[in-house]
This record gives C-alpha cells, structure tokens and sequence, in this order.
C-alpha cells in the first residue's frame, strides 16, 4: 500500500493574494453600507451646527501649518421646510392623504396636485431643490424611502409655488 502526501500550501487554482481580494471588496462595500445608513431616530430640533478644525501641513513637513475653522450646517426644522405632493400613483386622494401626514409631522406644505398627465409611478421619487438635500434625506427616510431622493429638474414637474421638496407619490406610498 501506498500513501502519497498531499500539499499543505494553495493549490494550483488558488492563491493567497485572491483571499486579500476578497476581504479588500468586503471591507469597501461594507463602509458604502454603513456610510448609507441614517440614524433617523433623533428629532430634527435637536441637531446642532458644529465646527470642525481643519489642519494642512506645507511641503517638506511640519513648518507653515495652518488652522482654520468650518461650521457644519444645522439641519432645518421641518417647520422651515415647504413640501407639495403631486400624485403619480394614479390613486384618487392619495396627495391630499400624504400632505395631511406632512403637516401633522410638522411641515409646511403647498396644495396637494396631480402629477404630471400620464405619468404613472410605482415607487415614489423625493425631488429636492438646491440646499435642501439633507432635509430631503430625512424626510424620504422617514417615509422609508432613503434611496428615492433625486435633485429636482428644471423646469420641476408641477408648479412648486416657492416648495423646496417635492414628492412625486407614486402607488408604492399610495396604496399603503
């Protein structure tokens, strides 16, 4: 009888620098995952402006180092955020429904309208006006929506009457 022995190391298909690859492409998507997430749990009155400090070194090391002071922008309070609704669902009442939620929630809200003729949506589309994108996170995250934000075109869809957001309610919002 005979044994042979068997390699110890990679075999021949295989190969230590295919493994750090893998845990490479691991480790930066999740940093994109959790860079996505949003803590929407705390309310919107309590966020602060806050300053950062912001060091650079000159060429050729420690000598002409400069120091300088930037302050985060706060996050509006929903009361200081104008939203319309302009239903693209095809469901009868579902802006008026979704704007009445809004302004219980604390907004400002515009007459709710139609959405342009024919368009019909199945997932609901959050438009922000420049400046407004993180009021538009939080609002689209609390409507379970964080991935239907959309920088709002011009000419926008409906007629904003000075809105800074639009939703563009489609029946996935519309039915439930």
């Amino acid at each position: 009888m005979q044994t042979t022995e068997r390699p110890t190391g990679p075999s021949r298909n295989q190969s230590p620098a295919r493994g750090v690859v893998l845990v490479a492409v691991a480790v930066v998507l999740g940093f994109f995952v959790l860079r996505a997430m949003n803590n929407t749990s705390a309310p919107v009155s309590t966020a602060t402006g806050s300053a950062t400090t912001v060091t650079t070194a000159a060429a050729g090391g420690g000598a002409g180092k400069t120091t300088g002071t930037t302050a985060a922008k706060a996050l509006r309070p929903p009361s200081q955020v104008t939203v319309v609704v302009a239903n693209a669902s095809g469901v009868k009442g579902a802006a008026a429904k979704q704007t009445n939620t809004l302004k219980a929630a604390g907004y400002k809200t515009g007459t709710a309208v139609n959405g342009p003729q024919g368009l019909n949506l199945t997932q609901t589309q959050v438009l922000y006006a420049p400046g407004y994108q993180a009021e538009a996170l939080k609002l689209a995250s609390g409507l379970g929506k964080p991935s239907a934000l959309k920088p709002l075109g011009n000419p926008p869809p409906v007629p904003l009457n000075g809105a800074n957001i639009l939703i563009l309610l489609g029946a996935d919002l519309a039915q439930g």
